[in-house]
């Protein structure tokens, strides 16, 4: 049911060497070699492609809102592909990795996103910029995904050492994420835009950090290790952006829901950005719980648990005691036998991830709700399995207080 990139890619695609998460985490310091889709020998310099070329500034500012690519200031010397057209010589200390890790980061989201879209998701900007311009460095506490550009700054750890936003998948594969959305789902006409589309905007750029970083052998087995198959505990698949080991810009498993957010009627020039993101989270909240739900549904389908203890265990994720007997002994499974669980998290990544593209397909951007967006992620469901998985799917949405209008 699951797919592998590098599997697919490997002998004929280009190497690169990504971190799965911040390097600050003493887990992921080492770089994990990947398969890109790239053909062997395609790339020039930069590195760079027919779609988006990479640059490391030498001073830069970030850019504003009336700025547009291409940026034609000082740059320090490309990242050079190897002899044999790869790019995983390129060592982490090297100035040029940041351009090489933000680079295949972008291509790696774009390879997965592109087998759950059935085929290439174009820029939604090509018809004004023809390639994406990466900015692997400014000295700015943020990340964007603008018109033709995607920009990285950085932030300090918890030593106050500053880390670049460019060696973060999670904050790259959120900010592709909305280069994704924008042209999947598609541009609110002017009078139309919501604040839900905005907050949705940023649910969904989440979902793609999570889904993606899934796709890193090293990273999944990291998260198993760490939770034992209990995937609610805390760790660091629902920890999104993280910039230190305590640290991180919002969590996916969340207990925030929509009544609880009184600003939510307010439109959208009347909130700040930090209002928007917190109002995407009781989605981001409610498809992380249906992932688990899909996690759990494959550990039936494997034989791992049987159905009545599955009932059970849902009844307790969430549950602040970790000590509860249905956990204790999905742990203890997972040390029996791990190959099953990590086949289980992959299936369940891929479910998710299917069912989220075609559901962004569905959508249309204009007077956008978040009852759109479940409908629509339920429909796309049931043209998968049926009504196989359509009540866990409604309890997860309506739990949140949203209604899943069919």
């Amino acid at each position: 049911m699951s797919f592998s990139l590098s599997a697919y890619f490997e002998g004929s695609g280009t190497r690169f060497r990504l971190h799965p998460q911040s390097p600050v985490l003493e887990d992921f310091r080492e770089p994990e070699t990947v398969w890109l889709s790239s053909p062997r020998g395609s790339l020039a310099p930069g590195p760079s492609d027919r779609r988006m070329y990479a640059l490391t500034p030498i001073a830069k500012r970030p850019y504003l809102d009336e700025d547009c690519p291409p940026y034609c200031g000082p740059v320090h010397p490309p990242a050079m592909p190897g002899p044999d057209g790869h790019f995983d010589h390129v060592a982490p200390d090297s100035p040029a990795f940041l351009a090489v890790h933000m680079f295949g980061s972008i291509r790696r989201v774009l390879d997965i996103w592109e087998v759950y879209s059935g085929g290439p998701v174009p820029w939604h900007f090509q018809m004004s910029f023809p390639r994406l311009e990466l900015i692997a460095h400014v000295p700015w506490r943020n990340a964007h995904f603008g018109s033709g550009y995607c920009e990285c700054g950085e932030d300090a750890d918890d030593a106050g050492v500053m880390r670049p936003f460019a060696l973060n998948f999670d904050i790259i594969a959120h900010e592709v994420g909305h280069g994704l959305v924008f042209a999947i789902a598609g541009i609110p006409p002017v009078g139309t835009l919501t604040t839900d589309y905005l907050a949705f905007h940023e649910s969904a750029s989440d979902l793609v950090a999570i889904v993606s970083a899934l796709h890193f052998e090293s990273f999944v087995d990291h998260i198993l290790r760490r939770t034992k198959g209990d995937l609610h505990a805390e760790n660091e698949l629902n920890r999104i952006g993280e910039l230190s080991g305590t640290r991180q810009i919002r969590s996916a498993s969340n207990a925030l829901r929509l009544p609880d957010l009184a600003y939510r009627g307010k439109p959208p020039d009347q909130l700040t950005g930090h209002q928007i993101h917190e109002l995407g989270q009781p989605l981001t909240g409610a498809f992380f719980d249906i992932g688990v739900e899909f996690f759990i549904a494959r550990l039936v389908a494997l034989g791992v648990v049987t159905p009545a203890e599955a009932a059970l265990l849902r009844e307790v994720q969430g549950v602040e005691d970790l000590d509860t007997a249905e956990r204790a002994r999905i742990r203890a499974r997972y040390l029996q036998d791990p190959a099953l669980f990590r086949r289980a998290i992959r299936d369940a990544r891929d479910m998710l991830g299917l069912r989220l593209a075609r559901s962004w397909h569905r959508l249309r951007p204009q007077n956008l709700h978040f009852g759109d967006v479940s409908r629509c992620f339920l429909i796309s469901d049931r043209e998968l399995s049926g009504s196989r998985y359509t009540e866990n799917i409604r309890e997860c949405f309506a739990w949140r207080g949203i209604i899943a209008d069919m």
